[in-house]
């Protein structure tokens, strides 16, 4: 798996989760309990998707990429991270979208993480002066960069009792994206009603045709 090209993919990756963890997280397609489709396949890929989510700016993912070209058992070992990391985050809010209890190993490896990258974390103005927000120190580019911002997203998600409690994953039979329901009776049963929700609009209409 960790052996693919470093060359920058041309997937482009929905983002539909609500929290920058949960989008991490659905970059698996299928199910994990089923046939689950793995699009990570490298250092690039990774990097590609947190230029996407915002984690990494267009110039940081090509330093980064160079990087891992010169270290690649080094970006090798840090897509590992990436991935025990996504995983132990989804375990998480499964268990808990379901009222179970979450595994210690599994927080204890986010905790891991984020005694790792906590150290970047800066406070800076917003832009245009109004208030103050956190910003990542990028000043020293490392491989493992990324791993910071998605445990300090999960920490943030699971801390956030009220988005936390609405943790829901897609009810459609082939898709095990989670996403945070903001809907107003928080009802929501698709990761995203122009994609798994249309798709079950359509079958119900036809099962309809066929009772008829």
């Amino acid at each position: 798996m960790f052996d693919a090209p470093l060359t920058t993919p041309e997937k482009k990756y929905q983002l539909v989760g609500g929290a920058l963890c949960l989008d991490f997280c659905n970059t698996v397609g299928g199910t994990r309990e089923g046939i689950a489709r793995e699009n990570l396949h490298s250092y690039a890929h990774f990097v590609a998707w947190c230029e996407q989510a915002g984690v990494l700016t267009e110039i940081q993912r090509q330093a980064l990429n160079q990087k891992a070209e010169l270290d690649p058992q080094g970006a090798s070992a840090v897509l590992g991270r990436a991935l025990e990391l996504r995983e132990a985050i989804y375990r998480i809010f499964f268990a808990l979208s379901r009222q179970q209890e979450p595994a210690l190993g599994d927080l204890g490896l986010i905790n891991g993480e984020l005694s790792l990258g906590l150290g970047r974390l800066r406070i800076s103005r917003e832009a245009g002066g109004n208030g103050f927000g956190w910003k990542w120190a990028m000043d020293d580019l490392d491989l493992q960069l990324p791993l910071g911002p998605l445990a300090h997203s999960a920490a943030n998600l699971l801390v956030a009792h009220d988005c936390c409690a609405h943790v829901r994953q897609c009810r459609a039979d082939n898709c095990g994206w989670l996403f945070v329901d903001t809907s107003k009776n928080h009802s929501r049963c698709w990761c995203d009603m122009r994609d798994c929700g249309n798709r079950a609009k359509v079958r119900r209409h036809r099962q309809k045709q066929r009772e008829s």
